[in-house]
């Protein structure tokens, strides 16, 4: 008995072709709302989330914990800083 290998044919011709530029697509996966937490010498300091840095809620957050570094300094800064998911996970 012999091995007979089988060869597919392919029609070259028939290349897919995106209607829809690339660039788009990313563009609609980036247009998510940016979210800010407040942060002490960059480290959450709670679970709230804000969609403005001028909120009132996150300012009144901000001024708390500047009152708290104030009594007892250890050197942090407190800051509104934008939202990464790497860096502010909530374990």
């Amino acid at each position: 008995m012999t091995n007979k290998t089988k060869t597919k044919k392919v029609s070259l011709d028939q290349i897919p072709n995106l209607e829809v530029p690339l660039t788009s697509e990313f563009e609609e996966q980036n247009e998510t709302p940016t979210r800010y937490v407040v942060v002490r010498g960059g480290m959450r300091v709670s679970d709230k989330e804000y969609q403005n840095p001028d909120e009132p809620k996150a300012l009144e957050e901000k001024s708390f914990w500047q009152m708290v570094v104030k009594r007892h300094p250890d050197g942090t800064k407190v800051q509104i800083v934008a939202f990464d998911k790497k860096l502010h996970r909530i374990w």
